[in-house]
């Protein structure tokens, strides 16, 4: 090979250099977000989790009522009234504590979201650095990645917030659309 040769492959080189340079800068931001993401989905497991202990344990002390009062029953009719009405509350509330559980739950959708938003993040990195790879071996084959048929739609900043706000939303248009088809 001749210095001019040398020269001229040199010369060649240097934007697919360039290329790849820009491709790693734009994909080193992507690891912090995953980070970020990870570290998110660990914080709302968590929340969901103690507030899931906490609901039952508040369920555990209105059974404990709810016992409390059907002994009173079985001891006589002197506190029927006060004692169906204990027993009644501690079923009302134990039922909404059904669904705030059932709420907390839900946490599962939202991490899982947001790690196939991580998932994606890593894949584009993955594929942005074979395709620079590429550029410098132009005759190699990159390894398959996913097809294109597995994408998954996710949203990536998708949160557990705890409030009750949405699914009461919810709740009072599906009553609305139940009282209208009664009517």
């Amino acid at each position: 090979m001749s210095m001019r040769n040398a020269v001229e492959a040199l010369f060649g080189i240097i934007p697919v250099l360039d290329q790849i340079k820009q491709s790693i800068e734009q994909t080193t931001g992507a690891i912090p977000r995953a980070s970020i993401q990870l570290n998110n989905v660990t914080q709302a497991t968590e929340m969901a989790t103690v507030e899931i202990l906490n609901v039952l344990d508040r369920m555990t002390g209105r059974i404990e009522v709810a016992e409390g009062a059907i002994q009173r029953l079985r001891q006589g009719p002197a506190n029927t009234a006060e004692s169906l009405e204990a027993i009644s509350q501690a079923l009302a509330d134990t039922r909404q504590d059904s669904m705030n559980i059932a709420m907390a739950l839900q946490v599962q959708d939202i991490t899982s979201q947001q790690i196939a938003g991580v998932s994606h993040m890593i894949e584009t990195v993955r594929s942005q650095l074979l395709e620079a790879l590429g550029q410098l071996e132009p005759g190699q084959r990159s390894p398959a990645g996913p097809s294109p048929g597995e994408a998954t739609a996710f949203d990536g900043n998708a949160s557990f917030t705890g409030s009750t706000e949405r699914q009461e939303n919810a709740d009072a248009i599906i009553k609305q659309w139940n009282k209208a088809d009664n009517e």
